[in-house]
């Protein structure tokens, strides 16, 4: 007994030692940065094919996370991260009774600082009272080339978009200027630098764009599959999982006319462009902290704030989008989506895995004591980096404030630093279109109100075998946890039960915006239809005008060919649909097996409740099916 206590005194003396090391004056800078839509698979130490050096030297110098989990959404991301809590706890990004992440690192004697994009609720990143420097934009995106009016410099008005202007080098130029105050001064730093790349508009340099074309005209199933074979030999992901397959929304390659391949092959190049030019700007700030020689004791982690993007764009215009010219959008599909978030399935707004999954890098070497270049599995997620950070200050948790509310993660300081292990809390998550409870390996998901599914993702991350039917009091139990949490956080509408039988296809929401009031369509979207009774159907929830809708087509066009419709219409008064809730049209030709299919829809075709309905464009708008085999 004399021995046991003996060595466990020793145990908690070495343990005492090392966090005293880990927390040794001079205290750490803090540089957080933040990407916006990169995919899990995008950067080269995640098994994508972009050059992205810095990125990749982060990591071989510190440690890749490959279960790290953000929102499904920018702003619910970013908030969840500067309020340690999900976006509906923190009030629905209004703060109530929140202490945000730089007013608390303030208080534990930070410098604080912001570039960028700020996304992220109500809190004002313009006032010092958040940041004693700050550089940016409000909103959601930006023209990385020609800004925006709500651009800042303090809590000025920013709006010198000279010839020169770039978002991505103006940003990554301010940071450094800001970091070198902080340095002169002698002051720790929490630096957070928020990139637009590679959210849309994907703008970048010629010269990098040309860098990239004809790198991706082997199409979206060969560069998935080229990223899938690097993460498995990296050790990235499990061998075992199943990757998800391409979903019905996204074209086969092989049945695209030659020119959209062009296109295809173009959009991509833009927006691995765009991150390759982040890259680059991370390579500056990385030489600027080296030539300082504080690379060393400066805690740098890596993020994105959501999975890949899905399709934007319109079929009528994305050829001629040119990324280095301002006023321009270019955008990727859903074909690179689902190639971004290799090998997980789903994209942004969705809390499957492909919405959640993100790269996550960790670089601090004179704290972290694990092997340079490791992958940690743990269960990490956006809301455990505000209380990583209260540990590491050592300043008081504001969770333990009445006036606060508690922080919902949990710190991983350990874990990184030391290898220990990490036990993660139940996870919370929601966005209007999807939500999610994951709890030790489990995962209850849903989508547009649809029924609940259920997944092990320790064994199938990829989400593949749905468990739902098997394990119907494991659903019943996360459901009802599910519900109640979304009640107690003030949700209006927390949907108690799934008000949908079935789930409809992805892009749901998108149709909705082409008509809010729309209650159900047939053929369904990104779903297999059959071939019997070829029709097309769309039934709203108000009445339906044609009056006055005169040379507004409704179209149906095979994938295969872009140029010639194979049905097309132009519905009048005399329809019988008018004045009903429901459009049906039977007249379609005989459809193809096998075959892809894709509805155009003018803008303003007819009215539902005396609003015009927007457009279907097959891009930001699309209603895609395929048919069955036989």
């Amino acid at each position: 007994m004399r021995l046991l206590s003996y060595y466990t005194i020793l145990s908690v003396f070495l343990l005492l030692l090392c966090q005293q090391n880990l927390y040794a004056n001079p205290r750490p800078n803090i540089l957080l940065i933040i990407a916006d839509d990169l995919g899990f698979s995008d950067l080269g130490c995640y098994g994508g094919e972009i050059s992205t050096p810095n990125l990749d030297r982060l990591a071989e110098g510190g440690i890749r996370f490959s279960n790290f989990r953000a929102t499904p959404m920018c702003s619910t991301t970013r908030v969840a991260l500067m309020a340690g809590m999900s976006y509906q706890s923190a009030g629905m990004g209004s703060y109530r009774n929140v202490l945000p992440l730089p007013v608390f690192m303030k208080q534990a004697g930070y410098r604080t600082m912001f570039c960028g994009k700020w996304h992220a609720g109500n809190a004002n990143p313009r006032s010092e009272a958040l940041f004693d420097r700050s550089f940016g934009f409000l909103g959601g995106m930006t023209d990385c080339y020609a800004g925006g009016n709500d651009w800042f410099e303090g809590n000025k008005p920013y709006k010198k978009f000279g010839r020169n202007f770039d978002a991505t080098s103006f940003i990554t130029s301010y940071s450094i200027k800001y970091m070198q105050e902080a340095l002169k001064d002698d002051d720790p730093f929490f630096m957070v630098v928020s990139y637009n790349a590679p959210h849309h508009p994907l703008q970048a340099r010629k010269k990098t764009v040309e860098k990239y074309l004809n790198k991706y005209s082997s199409g979206y199933e060969k560069i998935r599959e080229a990223r899938y074979k690097r993460q498995l030999s990296m050790g990235l992901i499990d061998p075992t999982w199943d990757p998800a397959p391409a979903g019905v929304e996204v074209r086969v390659w092989e049945e695209l006319p030659k020119e959209r391949q062009v296109i295809e092959d173009f959009r991509m190049a833009a927006y691995a462009a765009m991150v390759d030019e982040m890259d680059q700007g991370i390579g500056r700030i990385i030489k600027f902290l080296e030539n300082e020689k504080r690379l060393e004791n400066t805690l740098i982690l890596f993020m994105s704030d959501n999975g890949g993007d899905y399709n934007n764009g319109s079929i009528f215009a994305d050829g001629n989008q040119i990324p280095w010219k301002p006023g321009n959008n270019p955008t990727s599909s859903n074909g690179w989506a689902w190639v971004k978030n290799c090998p997980f399935s789903k994209y942004k707004h969705a809390c499957h895995e492909g919405a959640l999954a993100v790269p996550f890098i960790v670089h601090w070497p004179s704290a972290i004591r694990v092997p340079e270049g490791s992958i940690n599995h743990s269960d990490i997620a956006v809301t455990d980096i505000y209380p990583t950070l209260v540990e590491m200050t050592g300043a008081q948790n504001p969770g333990s404030n009445d006036s606060f509310k508690p922080l919902e993660g949990r710190s991983f300081l350990n874990t990184m630093a030391r290898g220990a292990t990490f036990n993660s809390p139940a996870r919370f998550i929601s966005y209007r279109y999807s939500k999610a409870w994951i709890e030790d390996k489990m995962k209850a998901v849903s989508l547009y109100g649809g029924p609940w599914e259920l997944y092990d993702v320790r064994k199938d991350r990829t989400e593949q075998f749905n468990l739902a039917n098997s394990m119907t009091g494991t659903v019943k139990e996360f459901s009802k946890r599910w519900n109640d949490l979304a009640k107690g956080v003030g949700m209006s509408r927390p949907a108690i039960e799934s008000v949908e039988k079935k789930e409809h296809g992805w892009g749901w929401h998108r149709m909705q915006m082409f008509a809010p009031q729309l209650v159900s369509i047939y053929p369904e979207n990104s779903k297999l239809t059959s071939l019997r009774n070829p029709r097309i159907e769309m039934h709203f929830s108000a009445s339906i005008d044609l009056a006055g809708s005169k040379g507004k087509f409704i179209s149906l066009y095979k994938v295969s060919d872009e140029s010639r419709p194979i049905w097309k219409m132009d519905p009048d008064k005399d329809h019988p649909g008018n004045g009903t809730k429901s459009l049906i049209f039977n007249n379609l030709p005989r459809l193809k097996p096998d075959t892809q299919y894709f509805i155009l829809i003018d803008r303003g075709a007819f009215k539902v409740g005396g609003k015009p309905v927007g457009v279907i464009n097959d891009g930001a708008y699309w209603w895609r099916f395929r048919t069955y085999r036989n």
